[in-house]
């Protein structure tokens, strides 16, 4: 039973991901309550002062967010401050970042100069730095409605805009195309004559369907509603102060029964299943486009541009052939991975009790984090050394801290994003859910170990979406791909063994 209900608090990754995707709106003062899968779940405040420096008049924008859902039995609320000094046209010269995960912020702030924004990423006693491009056309996450508010779109027309976003910490290219006019109802149940707007999304290039949105706009350039295709839809309400902080009743949406994946067949014996033939379908992209090969997933598209049939098998550290050396950015110390911090060192010690073998340390550390962190929900997304501290989370915690030990002893770790079948009557959970994991780098391979449920070699189920060391000011891109599949995916087995 216990292994049950830790399979079943794996899936915990999604706090995190919706500061991703939350819009932002541009007015003087503005409040948006924020919709998941019909249920209300925060508010987003928008709000910019007149300002002056060195007596150029300039604006300070702020967007406050807060969000709160149910995981399980406990309730999380997540909040993150995105604030600029721009010019008043719009171009920004300064920016600052504060996201609350758990007990911890991470802060990412930069100025631009000379063509460059130099970031900046503070938090849990780690400071990291990446120069992104930086030119006076980017703007911030409300571009869209700050482009149309001083000229509104005709039907037919096109226009791009370069936009940053928040803790993902990049730039994207968007292009805006506007649609007719039609009466919509909003979120007091009225409606009003407003022009549709698709908001597409590129990031390096590729279209990013997770990035993009429907906007319904006012004659005047504002945005009334926004719809956003993930999660169960994702729906934005532009209202009063006293409507976006208006309760919304009991908090519904729960991670767990409203994410999970349906198997088309069930997975009697998850735990030990060492090989499964899948076919996936994805909605409206080829799944050989988003999920990755590796040495134990192996994905072959069907024709159909839909769909594919993948293959997973277990491995260990000395199956398959080996590759090439791990890059060093798996064994440095980052915000999250904070395999520097000394109480890691101490656990990493204690963990491997002076076994000097690199694959009996990493199965050690694993079975240690297994029997030592208390499993819940109420954790968002800490870093290892709060995870060493206080010894309890998610399975976020689990992979960041084992994989922190890890590198603590020498050994090249990062963690895996993906999904892993779950079966519960007591949560009413069956199918996949979204989990992490973490690899290490031994014998020239890596190698997938589960420090939620003690496994040194992880079954068939663990179906990997993306790895990150987890380096740069970027910790969430990792878990874009989660966006991706999350509503648009099905999960048929085909066979098991």
């Amino acid at each position: 039973m216990n292994r049950i209900r830790r399979r079943l608090r794996v899936l915990g990754l999604l706090p995190s991901l919706l500061v991703l995707v939350t819009p932002a709106a541009r007015a003087e003062d503005s409040w948006d309550a924020v919709f998941l899968a019909g249920n209300k779940i925060g508010y987003i405040h928008t709000f910019i002062e007149k300002v002056t420096e060195k007596d150029k008049p300039l604006n300070r924008v702020r967007v406050d967010t807060v969000l709160s859902f149910r995981r399980g039995d406990d309730t999380v609320v997540q909040k993150m401050m995105y604030g600029t000094i721009e010019t008043p046209e719009g171009e920004v010269l300064r920016l600052d970042t504060r996201t609350l995960t758990s007990d911890n912020e991470i802060r990412v702030y930069g100025d631009a100069i000379k063509g460059q924004m130099k970031l900046i990423l503070e938090g849990t006693n780690q400071r990291q730095e990446q120069v992104i491009p930086w030119g006076p056309e980017v703007r911030g996450p409300y571009a869209a409605e700050q482009s149309m508010a001083k000229k509104p779109m005709t039907e037919g027309e096109s226009r791009t805009l370069k936009m940053y976003i928040p803790d993902l910490n990049r730039v994207v290219d968007i292009e805006l195309k506007a649609g007719a006019t039609s009466d919509i109802e909003l979120g007091d149940g009225a409606k009003r004559p407003l022009r549709k707007i698709e908001q597409i999304a590129t990031l390096d290039g590729k279209i990013r369907p997770e990035l993009g949105s429907t906007l319904w706009v006012d004659p005047a350039g504002q945005v009334l509603k926004q719809d956003v295709d993930l999660l169960g839809g994702m729906t934005t309400y532009r209202t009063t102060e006293a409507g976006a902080k208006m309760p919304g009743g009991r908090i519904k949406y729960d991670q767990i029964r409203n994410t999970i994946v349906k198997s088309e067949r069930d997975i009697p014996n998850p735990y030990q299943t060492t090989y499964i033939k899948y076919r996936l379908t994805l909605k409206d992209e080829d799944p050989t486009q988003v999920i990755p090969n590796d040495r134990r997933q192996t994905l072959s598209p069907t024709g159909d541009g839909k769909s594919a049939t993948m293959v997973i098998q277990s491995m260990g550290p000395a199956d398959g052939e080996a590759g090439s050396p791990a890059d060093p950015e798996y064994l440095r110390p980052n915000a999250m991975i904070t395999s520097g911090d000394s109480r890691v060192i101490r656990l990493a010690d204690r963990a491997v009790k002076g076994e000097i073998d690199p694959w009996k340390q990493a199965v050690a550390i694993n079975h240690w984090v297994f029997q030592n962190v208390r499993s819940n929900f109420e954790t968002t997304f800490a870093p290892a050394s709060e995870a060493a501290l206080n010894l309890t989370g998610d399975c976020t915690e689990h992979s960041v801290l084992a994989a922190a030990m890890s590198r603590a002893k020498g050994i090249p770790a990062r963690v895996a994003v993906g999904l892993i079948y779950v079966d519960s009557k007591e949560m009413k959970a069956k199918g996949f859910g979204f989990h992490m994991w973490h690899e290490v780098f031994v014998n020239g391979r890596w190698v997938a170990l589960d420090s939620s449920f003690d496994q040194s070699t992880v079954d068939a189920t663990h179906i990997k979406l993306s790895e990150s060391s987890l380096e740069g000011v970027s910790p969430f891109e990792s878990f874009l791909p989660i966006l991706r599949v999350q509503g648009k995916v099905t999960i048929e087995p085909l066979e098991l063994r």
